[in-house]
Order: structure tokens, then C-alpha cells, then sequence
């Protein structure tokens, strides 16, 4: 039995990526947010975790297409914490850059 997941946060994200995506991509993202509530998401994308981050996972909403999402089984929730190109880096809406210190 799948787990119904209700979106809590990350709109703003959805929002700001959608300003620039076309309409296709747009529907494609949506119909993945639709399958991570629904439960259905493991079924129909590849799915990835985070093994930095646990309860993190990237869905592979189609090629070059990303979205991470993070699942609060819990609370039974999901908020977005990124969309965008497999290029990008995933973790910098979500984490400020490290640097290392020669020293």
C-alpha cells in the first residue's frame, strides 16, 4: 500500500524554477509532484537517495530533469527542496557552499 504524502513546503522553489521552464517541463514536474504524493513515485521514476542527507531523494523526472524532494514519513509530508538541470548543483538551495582552508 502506498503512503500519501501531503506537500508542507518548497513552493517558492517550484515557483522560481517554473519562471524560466517551459510548459512541457512544467507538466512533467507537476505529474512527478502529483506520483510523490500519491505514493506512486517508486513505481514509475528512478529515484534516488541521499546518503548525506537521509529522508532526501532526487527524482528523475525525465532526462537532464531533477527534482529533490524531502519525505517526513511521520508527519507524512514531502516538501521540494530543489528543480532544475541534472548539471546544477542540487545542494546549493538546500546547503551554503564548504569551503576547505589550506591549513
Amino acid at each position: 500500500m502506498a503512503m500519501r504524502l501531503q506537500l508542507t513546503a518548497g513552493i517558492e522553489v517550484l515557483e522560481s524554477w517554473a519562471e524560466t521552464a517551459t510548459q512541457a517541463e512544467r507538466n512533467v514536474v507537476y505529474e512527478a509532484l502529483f506520483a510523490v504524493g500519491d505514493g506512486s513515485a517508486f513505481l514509475v521514476y528512478d529515484i534516488f537517495g541521499d546518503p548525506h542527507d537521509p529522508g532526501n531523494f532526487l527524482v528523475m523526472v525525465k532526462p537532464g530533469l531533477v527534482m529533490k524532494v524531502m519525505v517526513q514519513r511521520a508527519d507524512s509530508a514531502f516538501e521540494i527542496r530543489y528543480v532544475g538541470a541534472v548539471e546544477d548543483p542540487v545542494d546549493a538551495a538546500a546547503a551554503p557552499q564548504e569551503t576547505s582552508s589550506p591549513e
